[in-house]
């Protein structure tokens, strides 16, 4: 590669390539974009070592680094990371379908908005305000709900304390001001979070766009977990309020789904487009009416603070 990539994408892989690294390698075939794709596998196995490298012969902006332990998450991409030659770094999980042009807006936002540090797309599946309401059950039809929401986006960025790793742009020069993501946290899990509160502390600015979707597997609910994750959630989850004295400190991903309803409506009165402010506000009343909360108690709260967001949202769009 004869000039530097707009991007360096770094994909962690760790066996199930059929199911994980194999199709999201497939969904960037179709990204035209000069990128380079950086894959560190943390010691899979002969079978994913050999379909891996077929993959490399197919798309020779593909290089791999084949580890021969499992050191975990943070510790494969800080290891890509010291491999890429692009200013932007994405860090992409292997369980996602990425659209044609995503790396290619994503990377565009960047660009064109230097005082933007990091950046994250919306998606299916993240557990935070990332996540919109997407009917459909198969990658396909989710990707077409997704395609939808891109089509009809208003064009929302927003400025955010959290952002979830299934996907983000990070500058490189950050990262590696901030030594990566910290290896103690060992196989996985919260070495993101410690990564965005150390971004968020230090001033950084963080930002969702609406405009971009990725498709992420995700891994399901906490309790649905093997009982050596839950240990191993558990066990990091101690680490960071160690590391920062402190647990995490984000509002829930309920509270951020109403402030992004507020947030349309704040956009509507400033003169925002009603037709696509509309759909995405309906897509996310949808989401919110699936996060009632288990107590009776919260339940009322929210349903209130839901109804105030729906009325209000309303009378701006039908002003008598």
């Amino acid at each position: 590669m004869n000039s530097t990539p707009v991007c360096s994408i770094i994909i962690v892989s760790y066996k199930n390539f059929e199911e994980t690294t194999g199709p999201c390698l497939q969904s960037l075939r179709r990204c035209p974009e000069d990128i380079e794709i950086i894959i560190v596998d943390n010691s899979s196995g002969a079978a994913t070592r050999e379909q891996l490298t077929l993959a490399a012969e197919k798309d020779p902006r593909i290089q791999i680094h084949f580890l021969e332990d499992n050191r975990g998450y943070a510790a494969g991409n800080n290891i890509g990371a010291k491999a890429a030659s692009s200013p932007l770094l994405l860090l992409l999980n292997s369980d996602t379908l990425v659209p044609r042009n995503a790396v290619r807006d994503l990377c565009s936002l960047m660009e064109r908005n230097p005082q933007w540090d990091m950046l994250g797309p919306v998606t299916n599946s993240a557990g935070s305000d990332q996540e919109i309401f997407c009917p459909g059950s198969s990658p396909e039809e989710i990707l077409l709900s997704g395609k939808h929401w891109c089509e009809n986006s208003p064009g929302i960025h927003f400025q955010t304390d959290r952002l979830i790793f299934f996907c983000v742009v990070i500058r490189s020069r950050l990262y590696q001001n901030f030594h990566g993501l910290d290896e103690e946290f060992g196989l996985g899990y919260y070495e993101d979070t410690d990564f965005v509160y150390r971004a968020v502390k230090s001033g950084k600015q963080l930002l969702i766009t609406e405009e971009v979707f990725v498709y992420h597997k995700g891994k399901g609910s906490f309790s649905k977990k093997s009982g050596a994750v839950r240990k191993l959630m558990k066990r990091n989850r101690k680490l960071f309020k160690r590391k920062h004295g402190h647990g995490e400190t984000t509002d829930h991903w309920r509270i951020k789904n109403l402030q992004a309803l507020e947030r349309y409506h704040d956009c509507l009165q400033h003169g925002g487009a009603p037709q696509q402010l509309q759909y995405a506000f309906s897509n996310r009343r949808q989401l919110a009416e699936t996060l009632l909360p288990n107590s009776p108690v919260k339940r009322f709260f929210y349903r209130r603070k839901l109804n105030r967001a729906i009325t209000l949202f309303n009378n701006s769009l039908n002003p008598r």
